[in-house]
């Protein structure tokens, strides 16, 4: 499941100790124009939640699950992708003699799983997103309606659709 994290740069942060690996989802650099971050929105949208107004009333906001439904829909596809790529790379025909081509080669491999997971990350990414603009129920209440001016939930100014990134560790 994503996690929320700050990575050193937008898409890869230095090598550590471990397997490499890619994670998508709302990162710490990730906030609304107030600060507030991305991420807890997110979350709150994800497992709902009972707000408590200024005047003392509450408003209920249900759980729209859209991270867990694109990881249970996508899981296995994205394991797929990340297994062709890395077999498409080891496929890299290398020419007896030619030392330049065969230093290239080695070059390119040792640089796959970075590719590999970067173009998984791009796709958990992308899959989200489009998670995020299909998701049509629960319907917003009237209230919220009234106040975005339409009934799109998860969408009020695009931040949360356009702020889902990924991050490879090395």
């Amino acid at each position: 499941m994503p996690r929320p994290s700050a990575p050193a740069s937008p898409n890869t942060s230095p090598p550590s100790a471990g397997n490499a690996s890619v994670k998508a989802g709302f990162f710490k650099t990730a906030t609304e124009a107030d600060g507030t971050p991305i991420a807890a929105i997110a979350a709150v949208q994800e497992f709902g939640a009972v707000v408590r107004g200024r005047e003392g009333h509450t408003t209920v906001i249900p759980p729209r699950p859209f991270l867990r439904q694109t990881v249970a829909y996508h899981r296995t596809a994205w394991v797929r992708l990340l297994a062709n790529a890395l077999k498409a790379s080891l496929r890299t025909p290398g020419r007896a003699g030619d030392t330049q081509h065969a230093q290239q080669t080695l070059v390119q491999r040792l640089s796959t799983p970075t590719q590999a997971l970067t173009t998984v990350g791009k796709a958990m990414q992308t899959d989200i997103t489009q998670t995020i603009h299909q998701t049509h129920t629960p319907p917003n209440a009237p209230a919220t309606i009234r106040h975005k001016g339409f009934d799109k939930p998860l969408v009020e100014t695009g931040t949360l659709q356009n702020s889902v990134s990924f991050q490879v560790d090395v």
